[in-house]
């Protein structure tokens, strides 16, 4: 039985319930009763778990359990490592600055994350409070499926919504919910980022969740928030040399992402499937020259049109 005169009980409980996850789900009420503290409690111990890197999945209402490709076999650190970058990263968090830099970047590398689950290695963004407590309310509504009404920042202007929350994704050091509008096709989603939450509401009301399949349908293969829930495929074909060739051969950036073998001058083919142009701007832009489009000519266009604009204001 949980001793609570154990230690730093907080970060006991952490290091218990990932190696907990490593073996399967958890449920809440289970874990609150052993721990001799309240359901709340572990819900914090497991927001904690998840804002550190390891993504986690709710398959249902007080069960959780780690996303695909989540394992501690990925990591080549024992549990009680882990359970010690738990901490550090908090502290780490809360220094700012150049400490937290370069602790985001000691953790990025400790736990890298596996191919097929791409998210989960983006570090979140250190949270200000108020977007810190609407983190917390929408895990809240996620876990007992309950309706949120929020005032949320668009390009557009701030609007009222009410939604049916369904998963949190972390990309490029923001968060994003993943949610249907109340009263529309509940297998539809769109994409909000936390920080432009202006205030946020749960409602009494629940909803029935969209089974997990359809949710991963959503993000199906992409590797950053810009190719979930998007527009039609696009087969892209890019020409990667010197370094470019060398570092697209030993990381997968792109969704379905596929490297031929290099030509006798090192240089390679990458053919990739996106939804959207940001899912390969960044990284054309980032390496060029060594990197070329060679189709589809909107892509090729689009950078084009991007270093024009860029050099018009340098």
């Amino acid at each position: 039985m949980y001793s609570k005169d154990s230690g730093d009980k907080k970060y006991y409980r952490v290091l218990n319930i990932l190696n907990r996850l490593n073996a399967g789900p958890v449920r809440i009420a289970d874990l609150s009763a052993e721990f001799g503290v309240s359901e709340r409690s572990i819900q914090r111990d497991l927001e904690r778990i998840n804002m550190t890197g390891f993504s986690l999945d709710n398959p249902q209402r007080g069960v959780y359990s780690f996303a695909d490709g989540v394992s501690l076999k990925n990591y080549n650190l024992s549990g009680e490592q882990l359970s010690v970058l738990v901490l550090m990263r908090e502290m780490a968090g809360g220094m700012g600055g150049a400490i937290k830099d370069a602790f985001d970047q000691v953790f990025a590398r400790a736990t890298a994350a596996s191919p097929e689950s791409p998210f989960q290695a983006v570090g979140p963004r250190q949270l200000n409070p108020l977007t810190r407590k609407f983190y917390e309310d929408i895990v809240f509504a996620i876990e007992n499926h309950k309706k949120i009404r929020t005032s949320y920042a668009s390009a557009s202007g701030v609007k009222e919504r009410t939604l049916c929350p369904v998963k949190l994704l972390a990309s490029e050091n923001f968060f994003y919910m993943l949610a249907s509008a109340d009263g529309r096709e509940t297998d539809k989603f769109a994409k909000y980022r936390v920080d432009r939450v202006k205030r946020l509401d749960i409602l009494p009301d629940e909803f029935t969740p969209p089974p997990p399949a359809a949710v991963r349908r959503v993000i199906g293969a992409a590797t950053s928030i810009w190719g979930v829930n998007e527009g039609k495929k696009t087969a892209v074909s890019l020409k990667a040399e010197g370094a470019a060739a060398d570092f697209l051969q030993s990381k997968e950036i792109l969704p379905g992402q596929k490297v031929s073998r290099p030509d006798a001058a090192g240089a390679v083919t990458v053919k990739a499937v996106i939804r959207h142009p940001m899912e390969v701007v960044p990284l054309v832009l980032h390496w060029m020259p060594e990197i070329t489009v060679l189709s589809p000519d909107s892509l090729k266009a689009e950078v084009k049109d991007r270093i024009k604009a860029y050099l018009a204001k340098a």
